[in-house]
């Protein structure tokens, strides 16, 4: 077998796995509501025997030796030998999750984490039939589908000259048609989270049993779905921020009892919409980060104000910047800032970002803001100085004209009245740092709509609305962390994609 046709079963391996044992772990939970239905138990069997199988294949010999322990564990209840218990129910469960940590594990020797990204599920129209497609050959198709985009652009621009004419009247059934096959060609690379999310449960399990600690873990929103492409690099970020958790966010149980804490740590995975974005909020109810104690190491290094305090933004530089930990031991998966800078990278490949908030004692939250697609993004074209840039339309409420006289200072802020509301004031050209020519006379206001909250963003000019083919950019030291993207408009030109969550 050679490396190509090796590394491609690898990849069908880990996908059929992690879906047998998402059903694994379902059909325990059904038979402990059924304890007399006999099914359940030759459903589980089906699912170690196949895995079994794929694992022989591949001579992942102690993976099927593993498997096999079990099945003969499970023979034991199917005969009668043993009663299906709790105590049984509670081995399956251990099982399952020593299947899920040694299945990844042989992926990653083969091929890294990324290994089982390499093939993607695509359900067909009739009866449920799924197909694997190579994710290269997904990817190829986006790019193609984005050079389509970018020339109907173009075409629309130049045939706008003539409204009425033949090639007007056929750029505009191509556009519609275009639209038609775009959306169909996007749906097809989205898949549910549940593929990264319900194997986070037993690799958590696993690490709290090995560092000796109690950990409850909650995952909710599993069923949402986002571009494969942001599935693939979700693993590595997820991976580290739950590594900490357990490691050096949750307590020993005797120290949590001494603070009057429940003995098990509880974390919290949620995903959740968010216009065009998921959230994906990771919560523990630890130690929280010492931000006063990384706050007087910066000082004593020159790098902080003596009178200055640690915003979370500030706290999240300084625990991303390579080599930084608050360990005071070293272990396997030390500090709370080891890999964060790795996290930050590789989030920024596909737009994504993260964010933190911590309480001393009570817990740290990390929040990561993904894309819910790759590629295509309709968009404002906003204006500054000699500069374009696009901003995601999802989050545009509506535009207003921006009249100077009508703002106020309110607590150090400038508001502006908006109908019933004084909404904060941002303007574009310092988010940017423009430096060039002084701002128009007459200049719109973009009235942004995130998180909960509304801002309005001056302009220098609107420049109309694409969509924008949206690429990833390398990152140099201090580019700002709204900046997600760029894109080439109709005339050639470039322009970058800015994430307005992140500026509201």
């Amino acid at each position: 077998m050679s490396d190509a046709q090796r590394a491609r079963y690898v990849a069908l391996f880990a996908a059929e796995a992690r879906t047998l044992l998402a059903l694994g772990r379902r059909t325990v939970a059904t038979w402990q509501r059924e304890p007399d239905e006999p099914a359940h138990g030759a459903e589980l069997f089906r699912v170690l025997h196949t895995i079994k199988g794929m694992a022989a294949s591949l001579a992942f010999e102690e993976l099927a030796d593993q498997v096999h322990e079990g099945e003969t564990a499970l023979a034991r209840v199917r005969e009668g030998e043993r009663t299906a218990d709790a105590a049984w129910f509670a081995d399956a469960e251990h099982l399952l999750d020593a299947l899920t940590v040694r299945c990844e594990a042989e992926i990653v020797r083969e091929g890294g984490p990324a290994a089982a990204a390499s093939t993607a599920a695509l359900g067909a129209a009739r009866g449920g039939e799924v197909v694997r497609v190579e994710q290269g050959r997904l990817d190829a198709l986006v790019a193609d589908l984005g050079g389509l985009v970018t020339a109907r652009q173009e075409l629309e621009r130049r045939a706008a000259a003539d409204a009425i004419s033949p090639v007007a009247r056929a750029a505009l059934a191509m556009a519609r048609r275009l639209d038609v096959v775009q959306e169909r060609i996007l749906q097809v690379r989205m898949a549910p989270l549940s593929e990264i999310l319900e194997r986070i449960p037993p690799l958590v399990r696993d690490l709290a049993r090995q560092l000796g600690k109690e950990v409850t873990i909650d995952v909710q929103g599993e069923a949402l779905e986002v571009d494969r492409g942001i599935l693939s690099l979700l693993p590595d970020p997820l991976l580290h921020l739950l590594r900490n958790a357990v490691d050096h966010g949750i307590e020993s149980p005797e120290v949590r009892r001494a603070a009057g804490k429940r003995a098990a740590g509880r974390i919290t995975l949620v995903a959740r919409h968010d216009r065009d974005a998921i959230l994906v909020e990771l919560t523990d109810d630890g130690g929280g980060i010492d931000r006063e104690a990384i706050a007087a190491r910066e000082r004593a290094a020159g790098r902080l104000d003596a009178s200055a305090t640690l915003s979370d933004d500030g706290l999240l530089a300084i625990l991303a910047r390579p080599g930084f930990s608050t360990a005071a031991t070293l272990t396997d998966v030390s500090g709370r800032g080891v890999g964060l800078d790795a996290v930050l990278s590789r989030l920024h490949q596909v737009g994504a970002s993260l964010s933190l908030s911590t309480v001393p004692g009570r817990g740290t939250a990390f929040t990561l803001r993904l894309p819910m697609r790759l590629g295509i993004v309709r968009a404002l074209v906003a204006g500054v100085g000699g500069e374009r840039y696009v901003l995601p339309l999802t989050h545009v409420a509506e535009l207003i004209a921006w009249d100077p006289t009508e703002a106020h200072q309110v607590e150090g802020r400038l508001m502006l009245p908006v109908r019933e509301e004084r909404v904060p004031v941002l303007d574009l050209r310092r988010l940017l740092g423009h430096r060039g020519s002084p701002p128009p006379t007459h200049r719109p206001a973009i009235l942004l709509e995130a998180n909960g909250q509304r801002v309005a963003l001056l302009s220098d000019r609107i420049l109309g609305q694409v969509d924008a083919v949206v690429q990833p950019v390398d990152r140099p030291k201090g580019m700002p962390r709204w900046i997600t993207g760029a894109t080439v408009l109709d005339d050639g030109r470039p322009a970058l994609m800015l994430d307005l969550a992140s500026v509201v």
